[in-house]
C-alpha cells in the first residue's frame, strides 16, 4: 500500500487518508473479481447512471480505489424516503440493460431464484437440530412447511428482459452522501444477471417487516412493484437467511442476537398466515 494513514475496517477494507482526502480501499483474492468492479463502474459510468460511486486507477489490480463517502445517518428500510429512493436507484440499474451488453460480458452468473431458494431449504433442514433447539421445533416445523409449500407453488420467473443485478440490497448497501444528501449504491461482490424481478422481490422481502407485512399499504407506497408475482412473497425468506446466519454465531455472540430475532420471528409468523390468505394458492 501507499502513504497515509490506514484505519482496517474489515480483513479486506481499509479506509485510507492522505491529508484532506479519504478513500475506501478494498482488496480481492482474485483479479476476475476485482476486474468485475472496475467492469461495472466503468460500463455505468460510460452510460451516464450516476448510481455508484466511482473508481480511481490504483496501481495493485487486486484493489479497488474508491473516494470515501461521508455520510450523516445510515441508510433504512424503516424509512419511508430511503425505501423510495433504494427502489429507483435498483430501477435505474435494471434499466442500464437498454444501454449495456451484460448478459455477454462474461463476468456475471445467472441467477436462479426458485433455485437458490431451494438450496436454502435444503440448508435449513440441514440445521433441524440446531432450530429446534433454539427456535423450537414448532416453529421451526411452521417455517420448513411454509417454504415447501411457497416452493412447490412458484412459478419460475421467465427470463426475458436480462439486466445486471446488485445481488445484496440489504440496506447498508445504500449509502447517502453528507453534504449532497445523494443516493449511492454500493459493493457490487455479488452482482449477478438476471430478471429485473428478483431482485424487486428480494428487496421486497427487505422491507415487507416495515409494513408489518401489509401487502397492500406497501404496493399503494410502491405501485411500481404491482407486477411482480406475489406468491414469491409468502416464501419466508428473511426468517430462514437469519436464522441460517445465527448458526455461524458464537454462543456469547447468540445471547444478544437471539432475543431480537425471536421477537422478529414472532412477529413474522403471526401475520404470514394472512398474506397466504391474500396471495396464496387462490391467486
Amino acid at each position: 500500500m501507499e502513504r497515509g494513514h490506514y484505519v482496517q475496517l474489515k480483513p479486506n477494507v481499509w479506509k485510507w487518508q492522505v491529508g484532506p482526502h479519504a478513500y475506501s480501499l478494498k482488496k480481492y483474492d482474485y483479479q476476475s473479481d476485482a476486474d468485475k468492479i472496475r467492469f461495472i463502474h466503468e460500463q455505468l459510468e460510460h452510460a451516464g447512471a450516476d448510481i455508484a460511486v466511482p473508481i480511481e486507477p490504483y496501481s495493485d489490480l487486486l484493489m479497488i480505489q474508491q473516494p470515501w463517502i461521508e455520510s450523516n445517518r445510515k441508510v433504512q428500510y424503516s424509512h419511508p424516503e430511503d425505501r423510495t429512493e433504494s427502489l429507483a436507484l435498483l430501477h435505474r440499474l435494471h434499466k442500464t440493460r437498454h444501454q449495456i451488453n451484460w448478459r455477454d460480458s462474461g463476468h456475471f452468473q445467472e441467477i436462479n431464484l426458485n433455485r437458490k431458494w431451494a438450496h436454502r431449504l435444503e440448508k435449513w433442514q440441514q440445521y433441524e437440530t440446531f432450530l429446534n433447539r433454539t427456535l423450537g421445533a414448532s416453529k421451526t416445523k411452521k417455517i420448513t412447511q411454509l417454504a415447501s409449500d411457497s416452493l412447490a407453488n412458484l412459478a419460475p420467473i421467465p427470463r426475458e428482459k436480462l439486466t445486471l443485478l446488485h445481488g445484496d440490497v440489504v440496506h447498508h448497501n445504500f449509502v447517502r452522501e453528507k453534504k449532497s444528501n445523494k443516493l449511492y449504491i454500493i459493493d457490487f461482490d455479488l452482482a449477478c444477471i438476471g430478471p429485473p424481478e428478483v431482485e424487486l422481490v428480494l428487496w421486497a422481502h427487505r422491507v415487507l417487516p416495515h409494513y408489518n407485512y401489509d401487502v397492500n399499504t406497501f404496493l399503494s407506497d410502491h405501485p411500481t412493484l404491482k407486477k411482480i408475482n406475489l406468491s414469491y412473497l409468502l416464501f419466508p425468506n428473511e426468517l430462514m437467511r437469519e436464522w441460517l446466519y445465527a448458526t455461524t454465531l458464537s454462543e456469547l455472540q447468540l445471547r444478544t442476537f437471539l432475543p431480537k430475532l425471536k421477537v422478529f420471528t414472532d412477529k413474522a409468523l403471526m401475520v404470514m398466515p394472512k398474506l397466504w390468505q391474500d396471495f396464496g394458492r387462490g391467486n
